[in-house]
C-alpha cells in the first residue's frame, strides 16, 4: 500500500499543533478559574480544585503557571487584555453616532457591558484578595488601557470641559457596583444606573453647548 505524501506530517505540523493544544489547555485552565471564582468566591479557588474543574493534571498547571499565584496573574492579565479589546470595540461601536442622547445612551450601556464581564469581576475580587499580586502587573499593561479611555472621552465631546473625568466615571461607576456585587449574593440592577449615567453626560453636554 503506498502512502499518500500529503498525509504526512511534517515537525513543523506537529509543533504546531502541539502549540495549539497546549493554548487551549491553557485557555480553558484559565476561563474554569474566572467560572470557579464567579459561581464560587475566591477562596474556593485553590489550585486542586480548580484542576478537579477543569479536568487537567497538576503537571498541566505547573507547565503553564508555575503555582497558584502565577494562575491568578494569568487571570489578571487576561482580564486587561481583554479590557483593552472591548474599550476599543467600544469606542468603534459609538463613534458612528452623531445624536448627542443616542451617543450618551449607547456609551453608557457599552461601558457597563465592558467593565462588569465575568473577567474583569474575577480579576477586581482576585486583587482585593490578595495584596502580593498587584505588584505583578507591568505598568505597561494597565497603560495599555489609556489610548482607548482617551478615544470614549474624545467620544463625551469636546465641548465638554470635564470629558476626561466623565470617561474616568464610565469606568468608576462599573467597577463600584462590582465591588458590591461581591459582597451581596442578590443580583445588584444596573439598568437605572446606566440610564442615569446616560442622561446625567447628556444634560451636561447640552449644558455646555456653545
Amino acid at each position: 500500500m503506498t502512502t499518500d505524501p500529503t498525509s504526512r506530517t511534517t515537525p513543523r505540523q506537529s509543533r504546531h499543533r502541539s502549540q495549539e493544544r497546549a493554548d487551549r489547555t491553557r485557555e480553558l485552565v484559565i476561563e474554569e478559574t474566572i467560572r470557579c471564582i464567579r459561581e464560587e468566591g475566591f477562596a474556593a479557588a485553590s489550585t486542586r480544585h480548580i484542576i478537579e474543574r477543569a479536568g487537567v493534571s497538576t503537571g498541566v498547571v505547573q507547565y503553564h503557571f508555575g503555582d497558584r499565584d502565577g494562575l491568578l496573574t494569568a487571570v489578571i492579565e487576561h482580564a486587561i487584555a481583554t479590557l483593552v479589546t472591548s474599550i476599543n470595540d467600544l469606542a468603534d461601536k459609538v463613534e458612528g453616532i452623531t445624536e448627542t442622547d443616542k451617543r450618551m445612551a449607547a456609551l453608557a450601556d457599552a461601558a457597563w457591558e465592558t467593565f462588569l464581564n465575568p473577567a474583569s469581576m474575577t480579576a477586581m475580587e482576585i486583587l482585593i484578595a490578595t495584596r502580593s499580586l498587584r505588584s505583578t502587573l507591568a505598568i505597561e499593561q494597565l497603560a495599555n488601557l489609556q489610548p482607548g479611555l482617551e478615544r470614549i472621552a474624545q467620544l463625551i465631546g469636546a465641548r465638554s470641559p470635564h470629558a476626561a473625568a466623565i470617561a474616568d466615571l464610565l469606568w468608576a461607576a462599573p467597577v463600584g457596583l462590582m465591588v458590591g456585587q461581591m459582597v451581596t449574593d442578590v443580583p445588584l440592577p444596573t439598568e437605572p444606573q446606566r440610564h442615569a449615567m446616560a442622561q446625567l453626560m447628556t444634560d451636561h453636554l447640552y449644558r455646555n453647548l456653545p
